[in-house]
């Protein structure tokens, strides 16, 4: 018995020591999420708290209600909500409706070069939306717009004798539409799938009870594809909330305010800046944020209980469209035209003329290169362009691999803080990046923080971007561990191997096409970004987007548009060299 007595606390012991070495395995992805909880929620507590204090973020003083007290008792503070809520709302409609349309006949009729037009909805996503909204000042400018002038011409010949209009960009109802065709793309993405899962038997019964095509739509599609919907709506309206640029370069300019340029204006505009103002609005947008978050992860657990098929076997049934084959076919040519073709062509133009004017023929031996020699000789513009190289590469590294960590802790762990997690990842996304910004220079220009010196630094727009971008980056990686059986890993894990080994060895090969789709997303979203950058940046930590808004707002739009010009082109290279370098992995893998 005494032996057994001595040999006991040593079993112990060891199952302690086996106990203590297994958790661990786990501290890298433990870790990752502590940080990543810390860098989301620290900004935005410290937002809270400033925003009951007065002074400014290098000299704050007492605790105050005075921030709100001015907020609340200012009518413009009312007009901007509302502004905000319409813009947002109608814009999430309009972007629905074509989304929803375009969807359909791309997956479910037989509309010619349907697989064409499936690869041109991502187009869209290689124009930075502060040259997008640039470029139609040059198409709808109520004077010299190239459509007004255009449609003025045409006018003329029966009659009509006006000089302005007839449409004007600069109106709420100009940032509705623009909003709007920005945001067909991504909505057309999250609802691609559902109109490709969707059980054939339920057409063929509508068919057999006598509903034609529309009725078959209006009354089989439309109610199982509602929760979807309303999932990408929602989704899509907190985009709408937090956009910056259509709201800057067509608001500004006929004061029509909205939450994120309301928030620049009184922090960057306004003299002495207002930083307590911004910051109690900030606290109180952060609260509908998170309702709004909570009432997205309802809408996409009803959307998931519609699911309707599963298996290979599944072959949807095209619906015919006859006649209407070639105009549906010309209504993508159009929204294709509207939010690339114009865009790109109308930049192209602006940046080989000296003044800006309309196309014409004659205009033809004015073009030129200077404004390209220009940007290249301009001083500043080399550091710019490796600060939004260092600023993208870091941030899309950083993301993805905090979104794969916290992805893992979510999917794989039955812990009863994943679901705190997973909305902790995702609340950013319904922030607008000037909030991301302040929130971050509250808590990097005072101390303990400060003496990091990352203020004015590009680490710290990085920090910033990391901090947007991780809900698209946990969403991705969440949805590909998914489609991974946990079988794999607890086979390495029975071999003796660490966590870490299976991690690098088994699980992130077979999730390199997305880690890869998820980086290549976040790096030229990262590049094109503005409002994080336009918060935190400094003389030498500026990047190609805010040198853009800086040179558009000091009267060079032909410089502007050759800058953006080329940063087009290689967000493009950089797009179409993901998309091979994915179409090769994913051979490999099938292979």
């Amino acid at each position: 018995m005494s032996e057994l007595g001595s040999v006991a606390p040593g079993f112990a012991g060891a199952r302690r020591f086996a106990d203590w070495r297994g958790a661990m395995q786990y501290a890298i992805p433990g870790l990752g999420a502590v940080f990543t909880v810390l860098l989301v929620l620290v900004p935005l507590v410290t937002l809270v708290i400033f925003s009951f204090r007065q002074g400014t973020p290098w000299q704050p003083g007492n605790f105050t209600f005075r921030n709100y007290a001015i907020a609340y008792s200012n009518a413009l503070t009312y007009k901007m909500f509302v502004n905000t809520a319409l813009l947002a709302a109608m814009s999430t409609a309009l972007s629905t409706v074509v989304a929803v349309f375009f969807a359909y006949l791309t997956e479910r009729t037989d509309m010619p070069f349907r697989n064409i037009a499936w690869g041109l909805m991502l187009v869209p996503m290689a124009i930075p939306g502060l040259l997008f909204a640039m470029s139609w000042t040059f198409l709808l400018s109520p004077n010299i717009g190239l459509f007004n002038v255009l449609i003025r011409d045409f006018l003329s010949l029966f009659g009509y004798e006006g000089t302005t209009g007839p449409f004007n960009v600069y109106s709420l109802s100009g940032m509705v539409v623009l909003e709007g065709l920005r945001g067909v793309t991504t909505t057309f993405l999250i609802m691609v799938g559902a109109f490709r899962a969707m059980d054939p038997n339920l057409e063929e019964a509508a068919r057999t009870a006598g509903a034609n095509g529309s009725k078959t739509f209006f009354r089989v599609f439309l109610p199982l594809l509602m929760p979807a919907i309303l999932a990408a709506s929602m989704y899509g309206f907190m985009t709408h909330l937090e956009s910056l640029e259509i709201p800057l370069v067509i608001g500004l300019p006929a004061k029509i305010y909205v939450f994120p340029s309301y928030i620049y204006f009184t922090t960057q505009l306004q003299s002495p800046p207002q930083f307590g103002l911004s910051a109690a609005l900030g606290a109180s947008f952060l609260l509908v944020s998170i309702l709004l978050v909570f009432w997205y992860r309802r809408l996409v657990g009803k959307a998931g209980r519609y699911t309707t098929i599963t298996g290979k076997g599944y072959r949807p049934r095209l619906t015919k469209l006859g006649g209407w084959r070639y105009l549906c076919f010309a209504i993508f040519v159009v929204y294709f035209v509207l939010v690339i073709g114009a865009p790109v062509f109308v930049l192209g133009w602006s940046s080989l003329l000296p003044i800006y004017m309309n196309p014409a023929w004659d205009l033809l031996p004015d073009l030129s290169f200077m404004h390209y020699r220009a940007v290249l000789n301009e001083t500043g513009i080399g550091a710019a362009t490796w600060n939004t190289i260092v600023v993208g590469v870091v941030a899309a590294t950083m993301t993805m691999v905090l979104s794969l960590l916290c992805a893992w802790l979510i999917s794989r762990r039955q812990t009863s803080g994943k679901a705190f997690l997973d909305v902790v990842t995702f609340l950013p996304h319904s922030l607008p990046g000037v909030i991301v910004g302040i929130a971050l220079m509250f808590v990097f220009i005072q101390p303990p923080l400060s003496h990091l010196g990352l203020f004015g630094s590009t680490w710290l727009i990085a920090l910033g971007l990391t901090i947007g971008y991780i809900a698209f980056g946990s969403r991705t990686m969440v949805g590909a561990f998914a489609q991974l059986h946990s079988e794999m890993e607890e086979a390495g894990r029975t071999s003796g191997a660490k966590w870490s080994v299976i991690i690098r060895r088994i699980v992130l090969p077979l999730l390199m096409p997305s880690f890869i789709s998820g980086w290549i997303w976040v790096a030229s979203h990262s590049l094109r970004n503005f409002s994080v950058p336009l918060m935190l940046s400094t003389r030498d930590s500026q990047v190609l987007s805010v040198i853009m808004w800086h040179s558009w707002a000091d009267g060079y739009p032909g410089q502007t548009a050759a800058l953006g010009m080329m940063l087009i082109v290689g967000l493009a290279v950089l797009t179409i060299g993901g998309r091979m370098l994915m179409s090769r992995l994913h051979k490999q893998q099938t292979s």
